[in-house]
């Protein structure tokens, strides 16, 4: 009877510890799922920040030793620019449960198209404008969903100051103002099995991301220019210069984020457990985007009579300094001891990084 007692009572302990464990366990997954998205969320607008001034528009499409001194002449086409962002796979620096990481590109594509056009004002003077977009597309990965849309728009004068003649090139100045917004979404989709161990047990099972973290931005950028051309016949403008960028305004996370993750296993046995489900919204943390860009570049204009085929090629340079402090009151949440996570890094002090950004541009010159 005493042993019957006791098994009886081993028994209810037992099952009465079994769903306080599987809380438990939820609750530490669904930490684990709100930790991830939260790091996600603060290190993509510091890393959005570092970067995205680079493909803002520079002050003018085409050599520029080409322009005219009558007043009346106009240029019209069609552009694209290609940005290569480095370092982007750092945003998922120390992901556990949501990781993705491993599938996130070092060097992030970032197409833009657009269309521009130009007027001759007389006497070397060219007032131009440019407007470009991404429509809502995946700009990536195959294996991870990395969405954007953007426009921007800016006008610009260039000042033509001499001609150029034989190995002589023309001085031409230039000065540009843009304005760029848009978004930038990142994981949503991602769905992968997991592997962790909670509170010394092995939990396995499958976590999804039905709405990941986001980041904006709405900036502002002035653009001084110097730049030297030549021309080659009439045919051949080849080109270099150097473009500084002053940015004003600012870079966000945004949108409400929601994740599910199973439990299938716990220490090798099938359990029979409801979902883990993390909503939130996301407190919005906001900083300002790079300071200063410096654009030095290469390019040429190949004149085809009044089709004009435009190449450049920038190496565009961004100083951001250390993090706003009103960012880093409303990332307080944040809460890591990783140095190594951008957030982290970026609290620390200034950051320099640097892109490739490749140009190309169809005109009619009339």
């Amino acid at each position: 009877m005493r042993t019957m007692l006791m098994s009886l009572v081993v028994g209810g302990l037992v099952a009465a510890t079994a769903p306080a464990r599987a809380q438990s366990t939820a609750d530490d997954l669904r930490t684990l799922i709100a930790d991830d998205l939260t790091a996600l969320g603060v290190n993509l607008p510091v890393w959005m920040a570092q970067h995205i001034t680079s493909v803002m528009a520079p002050v003018g499409i085409g050599a520029g030793s080409g322009i005219g001194d009558d007043a009346g002449g106009f240029s019209l086409g069609i552009v694209t620019r290609l940005g290569l962002f480095n370092n982007f796979d750092d945003v998922g620096h120390g992901l556990q449960l949501v990781d993705i990481q491993p599938l996130m590109p070092s060097l992030m594509p970032w197409p833009q198209f657009g269309v521009v056009v130009g007027l001759n004002l007389g006497d070397g003077l060219e007032l131009g404008a440019d407007v470009q977009l991404i429509p809502a597309m995946d700009v990536a990965a195959d294996d991870l969903r990395l969405e954007a849309s953007l426009f921007s728009a800016a006008v610009t004068l260039r000042w033509r100051l001499n001609k150029a003649e034989g190995a002589m090139p023309a001085i031409v100045l230039g000065i540009g103002g843009a304005i760029y917004t848009g978004d930038f979404r990142i994981g949503a989709g991602y769905s992968e099995p997991y592997s962790e161990t909670i509170e010394g047990q092995t939990v396995t099972g499958r976590v999804s991301v039905q709405t990941a973290p986001g980041v904006s931005w709405s900036i502002f950028q002035a653009s001084p220019e110097l730049r030297a051309a030549w021309d080659i016949g009439g045919l051949f403008r080849p080109y270099v210069g150097l473009g500084v960028g002053l940015s004003f305004g600012n870079v966000g996370d945004e949108l409400s984020v929601k994740a599910t993750a199973t439990i299938e296993t716990i220490d090798g046995r099938p359990v029979d457990e409801d979902p883990v489900v993390y909503e939130d919204d996301l407190v919005l943390f906001e900083t300002s985007p790079a300071l200063w860009t410096l654009r030095p570049h290469v390019g040429f204009d190949l004149v085809l009579g009044v089709i004009a085929f435009t190449a450049q090629l920038d190496l565009a340079i961004m100083g951001k300094d250390e993090i706003d402090a009103d960012f880093a009151e409303g990332a307080g949440s944040f809460d890591t001891s990783d140095p190594d996570f951008l957030y982290n890094e970026n609290a620390r002090g200034s950051q320099t990084q640097a892109s490739l950004i490749a140009t190309f541009a169809l005109r009619a010159q009339f």
